[in-house]
């Protein structure tokens, strides 16, 4: 197992899981019948599970990270499960399910992967919570899982779950083909090697940017707390447009208006806790490092990082955008310039002790390097359908570990940018208030930029 896959099992603990979840919501079509959910559920229970579900991870004291893939038997009625909300049935209620479904481990002697359809929504909706470790796959290929099974015709009867194996022509998967040992012990010397000379020489380059955040320099704040096993999650959405309009003023990306937006919501939140620390909050942003032309093959991790200065001392919103989209393009620039070894082996060096603690087992460190993580992960502009039920709404949910108690991801889907917030229970309160705050935030910086 790469260890860009394995440091997500070795730096798990117990009451502290490393999986993520894809919330989608659908309005079924207006012909449905009462029972058909149970049905539903019936069919998912026949259908083919593609190759990356049907692996569990076991241990391999020969393998340069201690584990490895094995195929697994799959008990498929186990990892598929049908459940109803208590009523009223709000999105409230789901919420909080979803949240105290996100603090319950994987079992680690499965394939890591739970699937649950969920009725008993009072405006007829029903979701689909899809659970996955991220040791299977980043952000951007689980995306493409939840998406490639659903259709943009809503006639369109042959769709399939994020797991499943479609009928339809799907794009191109080439299966990872097996290293051998001596291979991987040698191209991982000369691959560090490459590596530790390019991050040496970007952050040096870093050092003399004034933009720029290096690793360690984040403030100690609330959101760097210990966790527990608790979790609870906030999600909106708001119209693409408004993010786009700001964008298109400035001459900034619709990812720098989110930074910001975000970095306006949490000075808004901290200040109301009483906790907004005297130096601004740096958030580390993935970035993938899959090339256009590589062939998709559904599973692993290749995402790098980069840091961004949300510039929460700042009270002027235009004035924090600006700065941000300063900083975002030439970090961009520097990691473009790299090959995808080299700007993986910068983005370990950014990510410092959270990489190195997650490898070696190690749950806390006295200083983080970023506050937090802020992840955009792209959907599709159009509506899509799952056999005739259309998706309202599609919420990332991501993972936090041990000094990072809140992750903030954002999709853009069928004309909304949807933001997830995940926080720890206990360490972060009020955690709804988030989004108030970001609604505030976008119209300020409206406001700013009009």
């Amino acid at each position: 197992m790469p260890i860009d896959d394995a440091m997500f099992l070795l730096g798990e603990s117990p009451g502290k899981p490393a999986h993520v979840i894809a919330l989608q919501l659908f309005k079924p079509p207006a012909d449905v019948r009462p029972d058909h959910l149970a049905d539903t559920y019936e069919e998912l229970l026949r259908l083919e599970v593609k190759r990356t579900f049907r692996k569990r991870a076991t241990r391999k004291l020969l393998s340069p990270t201690t584990l490895e893939w094995v195929d697994d038997g799959l008990d498929l009625d186990y990892h598929v499960r049908h459940s109803a909300l208590p009523p009223p049935g709000r999105v409230r209620e789901l919420l909080e399910v979803v949240s105290l479904q996100h603090g319950v481990s994987l079992d680690r002697f499965r394939p890591l992967w739970e699937y649950h359809l969920i009725g008993g929504l009072n405006d007829g909706r029903f979701a689909a919570a899809f659970k996955t470790h991220h040791a299977l796959a980043d952000g951007m290929t689980l995306a493409r899982h939840v998406l490639d099974g659903l259709s943009p015709d809503p006639d369109a009867r042959d769709c399939t779950p994020p797991w499943a194996v479609s009928p339809r022509p799907g794009r191109p998967r080439t299966p990872r083909t097996p290293v051998p040992l001596i291979n991987q012990i040698g191209a991982g010397v000369i691959g560090s090697l490459r590596g530790t000379v390019a991050a040496a020489r970007t952050l040096q380059e870093m050092a003399a940017d004034a933009d720029a955040s290096l690793p360690y320099e984040a403030p100690n704040s609330i959101l760097n707390s210990g966790i527990s096993g608790a979790r609870r999650f906030a999600g909106d959405k708001w119209p693409h447009e408004r993010l786009k309009a700001i964008a298109t003023t400035v001459g900034s990306t619709v990812n720098d208006v989110v930074l910001a937006v975000c970095g306006g919501a949490l000075r808004a939140y901290l200040i109301e806790l009483e906790a907004l620390p005297d130096r601004s909050l740096i958030a580390m942003v993935p970035i993938s490092l899959r090339r256009d032309d590589d062939a998709f093959d559904g599973e692993g991790n290749a995402f790098g990082a980069i840091l961004c200065d949300l510039r929460t001392t700042e009270q002027e919103p235009g004035e924090r955008l600006d700065a941000i989209t300063r900083a975002t393009i030439a970090a961009k620039a520097r990691m473009n310039a790299l090959s995808p070894g080299e700007a993986g082996a910068v983005s370990k060096a950014i990510l410092g002790g959270a990489a190195l603690g997650a490898i070696l087992g190690v749950t806390g460190t006295p200083r983080q390097p970023f506050n937090l993580i802020i992840s955009n992960v792209p959907a599709t502009r159009h509506p899509l359908y799952w056999n005739g039920a259309e998706l309202t709404d599609i919420y990332p949910i991501s993972m936090i570990s041990q000094g990072q108690a809140m992750n903030i991801t954002v999709t853009q889907y069928a004309g909304s940018v949807m933001f997830g917030i995940v926080g720890d229970r206990a360490a972060l309160p009020r955690l709804q208030r988030m989004l108030i705050h970001l609604d505030n935030a976008l119209t300020d910086l409206e406001k700013a930029t009009g």
